[in-house]
């Protein structure tokens, strides 16, 4: 009697086929990002199936420990020193994670991952989640029961206000009151700045067709790393660049003058009138997921009142809640969501409650295109109906 394969037989099968298939689409210089996804995926589930549920939610329960050894790696500047000299240290668990290469016992060398923690923007982002997020997670259990399981609309603290005892909100805690944490998330959101690990809203969008001289107004883009990035790519285009704060880099960190002499800064407040009018592109880069459904109301009105009919559109790049389906291929959109109900009482919003969202701005918003990107991101191209 032929034996049937097992479930485990069958995850392995499926993870060969999904190694082979990304084999063939770099061989191709095809897309890879979804099947990474679903190889990621389906070796979580085999590991979790080959495990007794005794071991597999207790390691659940301890990942944090991945968390804080790169925390103190990071702290101690082990990955410099590492690629200085091959000093001898305990470094078990940053092994374990595969962060660190142990050719022999004790001896630790960088593997391309630790390479990536090179990165001063790199190491600063990854050290903002491990760091800011941790403290913040550990505070989610209690903010979910203090609020009966509801995302709290009534000022009532954050996880992360919890974790870090204040009233301020995250960003205003980050300018005012912790500046070494503040210097480093700032940092940490300069990683794509010469180029998007991720999927990017100009690889999406076709900036191409503006005409010279057209205006992309960055709402609330901070350091401009996400005009920095596409004025490389569009000479013919100018950038304005709202924020709370007027702190823009240097003609030195942009390294490029033409660049440089399209870039400009405007100090604003969102929650107040856009003083841009008829731009021809708002963009509004992970803005709307940091805020309530009531305060997105007063965002998106204020751009609404300002786009011209016929010519304006607004960019929206943010999170999505994936359907059920969709879930499964993303693991990393479900931690980061996670992440921001810790650090910012916050969730991705589903399809269904983005077109909620538009439908009530007065002068009516109309998504007219819409891309779902890298799992539990996506782009809306947005236009204000007559």
């Amino acid at each position: 009697m032929t034996r049937e394969n097992t479930e485990a037989e069958l995850l392995a099968s499926r993870i060969t086929q999904l190694a082979r298939k990304y084999s063939d689409a770099t061989h191709a210089g095809s897309e890879t990002s979804e099947v990474i996804r679903s190889i990621s995926t389906t070796c979580m589930e085999l590991n979790a199936l080959v495990n007794s549920p005794e071991t597999w939610v207790e390691r659940v329960a301890l990942s944090y420990n991945g968390s804080a050894a790169i925390c103190i790696l990071l702290d101690l500047d082990i990955f410099r020193l590492l690629l200085e000299n091959n000093g001898r240290c305990t470094l078990k668990e940053a092994v374990a994670q595969h962060i660190l290469d142990e050719p022999s016992m004790e001896l630790y060398k960088l593997n391309n991952r630790s390479n990536y923690l090179l990165n001063d923007n790199s190491a600063c982002w990854t050290h903002y989640l491990a760091d800011i997020g941790l403290k913040a997670a550990a505070l989610l259990p209690q903010y979910v029961r203090d609020n009966r399981g509801q995302i709290a609309e009534d000022g009532r603290r954050s996880a992360f206000q919890m974790a870090f005892d204040t009233d301020e909100h995250f960003y205003q805690y980050l300018r005012s009151t912790d500046l070494i944490r503040g210097e480093r998330f700032d940092k940490g959101l300069q990683r794509h700045a010469r180029g998007a690990a991720q999927t990017s809203i100009e690889d999406i969008f076709d900036f191409t067709h503006l005409k010279p001289g057209s205006v992309v107004v960055d709402i609330g883009g901070g350091r401009g790393q996400h005009s920095i990035r596409i004025a490389r790519r569009h000479p013919q285009i100018s950038f304005i660049i709202q924020d709370y704060d007027n702190t823009l880099p240097s003609k030195e960190e942009i390294d490029d003058e033409s660049v440089y002499r399209r870039l400009h800064w405007q100090q604003y407040d969102y929650f107040t009138e856009q003083p841009v009018k008829g731009a021809d592109i708002y963009m509004l880069n992970n803005i709307l997921m940091d805020n309530t459904p009531g305060d997105c109301r007063r965002i998106l009105v204020n751009i609404a009142e300002a786009m011209n009919t016929k010519e304006s559109v607004l960019l929206i790049d943010d999170g999505i809640e994936l359907v059920n389906s969709q879930k499964a291929n993303s693991c990393y959109g479900s931690s980061m969501n996670m992440h921001m109900l810790a650090v910012l009482g916050t969730l991705f919003r589903t399809r269904e409650q983005w077109d909620e969202l538009f439908s009530e701005i007065p002068g009516r918003l109309k998504v007219t295109s819409s891309w779902p990107v890298d799992g539990g991101r996506v782009i809306f191209e947005v236009r204000k109906l007559a």
